[in-house]
């Protein structure tokens, strides 16, 4: 349970971490850039919000872990069931193979209207199947 306390302690970290360096960074950035345009200006800071939110929502709940045993202990519970990981995994599994699929037919099709934007979804695409082989090698040889 301990081990696990410390875990909850560290995603709470993390969303600060997420929250200060996110705003931290759109800020100093708006302010040395000039000429952006209002439409990517406006999807900026919707997106900050947004993971702002998230991130703000995420370190309430594990606020409340921290400080209820109670609730704590039902949150491990839950997270150690085998049945929750196993659905966890399938569902990440085809979610990502169905994620590089539709970016990857989105290349096909962005390919006969904009090399920029085909060669940036070809980059993301790579990052996405990169990052998927990384992470199973890394989990093949820990467990």
């Amino acid at each position: 349970m301990e081990e696990f306390k410390k875990k909850i302690k560290f995603r709470f970290q993390l969303c600060t971490m997420y929250t200060c360096s996110g705003t931290m960074l759109y800020f100093l950035l708006s302010r040395f850039t000039e000429n952006v345009p209002d439409f990517s200006r406006g999807m900026l800071t919707g997106l900050l919000v947004g993971g702002d939110l998230l991130a703000v929502f995420y370190m309430i709940r594990c606020f409340v872990l921290l400080h209820d045993e109670k609730k704590l202990k039902e949150a491990y519970i839950k997270s150690a069931d085998e049945r929750n990981k196993e659905i966890s995994k399938e569902t990440m599994r085809t979610a990502s193979v169905i994620s590089l699929m539709c970016t990857g037919l989105a290349i096909i099709i962005t390919g006969f209207f904009s090399k920029t934007v085909s060669i940036t979804l070809f980059l993301d695409m790579t990052a996405g199947a990169l990052i998927t082989v990384l992470v199973n090698l890394y989990y093949n040889k820990k467990m």
